[in-house]
């Protein structure tokens, strides 16, 4: 029996532990700015992704090309209007299974010394009950570990980021997942070693209350701060077509969006988040993304 359970406790990378509840309380919130994005595909299997962003009285657009190479490599390339260029490399399972090696560089910006501003190599490794990963950015000298593994519903994974200019550890932390097929509790510890904060406490809920419906509560506690924060989130599916969220924090901030599949290649994202201390005042803000895919 407790074999049984260790093998239907899928683990989770780290970074996607308490993906659940992060994703309901930030996806679809994107307010203070209007982006419109269009995605093809040509004959060949190359993508191009154009998208145009503007925020108050500032615009900024990105063209991301994605192209898949012989013998399984995925390059992608992004071009932004602020005159940099990113480019990832990534390879899956042909050094062994589970294994992605990938290579990521962003050219500097105009202005800046150097001809890149970051040259990151990452690995990652995957199996049923265990995942590691490790990455390293030759520019700035960031290292960053992390590992987690799973037993009986239960995710534990830490993870650590190393500054080899200064020689001295600049970030930790250490997460608890609970899963089960209708709810996931998440239990989290930090530190960012540069700020006066201290340790940083999380707690986080997610309920599948049905196949339309979920809702979700995140808390927050720094060490050295009394003051705690508060957000409860819920989503809920109207249609297949049709998924409307709504989250409020303690400092009073409700947000809401509503996501409309307008046809079978447009889907409008609207959000608003309004200051219900402060009514009275322009604290208030709206979003609009519009994805078009043909």
């Amino acid at each position: 029996m407790l074999f049984r359970s260790l093998k239907q406790t899928m683990v989770v990378a780290f970074k996607d532990i308490g993906k659940l509840c992060s994703d309901l309380l930030n996806k679809d919130f994107k307010v203070g700015k209007n982006t419109v994005e269009v995605k093809s595909k040509t004959p060949n299997n190359v993508t191009f992704t154009p998208s145009a962003t503007k925020s108050g009285d500032k615009f900024a657009g990105q063209l991301a090309t994605k192209y898949m190479f012989p013998g399984a490599i995925e390059g992608e390339a992004t071009m932004s209007t602020g005159g940099t260029l990113a480019v990832t490399l990534e390879n899956a399972d042909s050094i062994a299974k589970g294994l992605t090696t990938t290579l990521e560089c962003e050219t500097a910006a105009p202005g800046k010394a150097g001809p890149l501003s970051s040259g990151k190599c990452v690995v990652d490794f995957k199996q049923d009950l265990f995942t590691c990963q490790a990455s390293y950015d030759y520019y700035t000298g960031a290292a960053h570990a992390a590992a987690t593994t799973a037993a009986m519903g239960m995710t534990m994974g830490g993870c650590c980021n190393y500054s080899m200019p200064k020689g001295a550890l600049t970030g930790y932390a250490g997460a608890l997942q609970y899963s089960q097929p209708e709810f996931t509790l998440v239990g989290c510890i930090s530190e960012d070693c540069g700020k006066s904060d201290g340790q940083k406490y999380s707690c986080t809920y997610y309920h599948k209350v049905s196949s339309d419906m979920q809702v979700c509560g995140a808390l927050k506690k720094a060490a050295k701060k009394s003051d705690m924060s508060l957000t409860f989130g819920c989503a809920y599916k109207l249609d297949k077509d049709t998924n409307v969220k709504a989250k409020v924090d303690s400092e009073g901030i409700l947000s809401a969006s509503y996501k409309q599949k307008i046809s079978s290649i447009s889907t409008l994202t609207l959000a608003a988040a309004v200051d219900t201390v402060n009514l009275s005042e322009s604290k208030h803000k709206f979003g609009m993304l519009l994805n078009i895919t043909p």
